[in-house]
């Protein structure tokens, strides 16, 4: 079943690759080896419906509190839910998801952050809402499913760090000197 090899390159491919290329040491080091013997199941929580995968105009949110020291992760409109997602109708437990990072005020482009979605009995977090989209075409196989996120909180090491950061105080900081590249 070619449903197989899908739902085998989001686990390894886009989840498991999207922590390792954009995230740092710490996210290998606490992801990697449950990515790799399956015991986090994950998604790839890129594509919205109003926008598709055009990226830069992603509208999720994820603003930084610098008191709780969380970024709160935020689906502003019914156009902004992650669309099509896969693994995330049934299996996903966490997933990378790409949202516009706003801290102090400023906002500096889509970044990705590890957010939780369901408990190891997949139990859906609070605060999460998932559907299935259904049947396809083909591959009905592969678990697409659709994400909304309503006031959710992750810590702030939970932001994959390799190219934009954000230190306690709020601070942003990046490697990349133009927010266009």
């Amino acid at each position: 079943d070619l449903s197989l090899c899908i739902k085998f390159g989001v686990q390894f491919g886009l989840w498991g690759g999207s922590v390792y290329w954009l995230g740092t040491d710490k996210h290998h080091r606490k992801y990697l080896q449950s990515i790799g013997d399956l015991t986090l199941p994950g998604g790839f929580a890129m594509t919205e419906g109003g926008h598709g995968s055009n990226v830069r105009e992603l509208e999720t949110t994820a603003t930084y509190d610098i008191e709780k020291q969380v970024f709160i992760i935020h689906t502003p409109n019914e156009l902004a839910r992650k669309e099509y997602i896969g693994n995330a109708a049934v299996h996903a437990q966490a997933a990378t998801v790409f949202a516009q990072l706003v801290t102090r005020g400023e906002t500096h482009g889509v970044h990705a952050f590890v957010v939780p979605l369901r408990t190891r009995d997949n139990t859906v977090l609070p605060g999460i809402r998932i559907e299935d989209n259904g049947l396809k075409l083909g591959l009905n196989g592969v678990d697409n499913g659709r994400i909304w996120f309503d006031q959710v909180e992750v810590p702030r090491e939970n932001l994959l760090d390799k190219f934009g950061a954000v230190d306690e105080s709020g601070n942003y900081s990046s490697p990349i000197s133009s927010q266009g590249k």
